[in-house]
């Protein structure tokens, strides 16, 4: 199938919270064509949540190898930072995601994760409001604002 029409199944398998479907296609999109970013971003969310340090490295690489002054890169290694418990790494590379698109939900979302885990509470607020901002109908950033 085209790569576009798989992205949109797999994000629709990740919203679903069907890791493991969503896993398949983008692990299938990326080892197709690993100079192609475009969910990869989402890849590495469910990496993350799978606590696969080696897989998430290794995206980390390629990513940096394949344009590292995209957004979807430094989503990667914070995401990747975050797995390592390193905070401020973490919350740093999310910054650099959002210097590069101030519209990315998920930079948004993720920084206010760390904030959360760092005790930063008014910094995590401020994160999950701008995503709302952004994205009013995504319900990572509701469920960050209720914790």
């Amino acid at each position: 199938g085209s790569p576009f029409l798989l992205t949109q199944c797999a994000n629709i398998h990740y919203q679903l919270r069907n890791f493991a479907a969503a896993h398949r296609i983008l692990q299938e999109l990326h080892n197709d064509m690993p100079y192609r970013l475009d969910a990869m971003d989402v890849y590495s969310n469910i990496l993350y949540v799978q606590e696969d340090a080696i897989s998430l490295s290794q995206l980390a690489h390629v990513a940096v190898h394949v344009d590292k002054y995209r957004p979807e890169t430094s989503c990667i290694i914070g995401n990747y930072y975050s797995l390592k418990q390193q905070r401020a790494k973490a919350i740093q590379a999310f910054q650099r995601a959002l210097a590069m698109d101030r519209t990315y939900v998920s930079a948004w979302t993720l920084m206010g994760h760390e904030y959360v885990e760092w005790k930063q509470t008014a910094h995590a607020m401020e994160a999950y409001r701008r995503a709302v901002q952004v994205a009013p109908r995504d319900y990572r950033a509701w469920y960050g604002l209720g914790q």
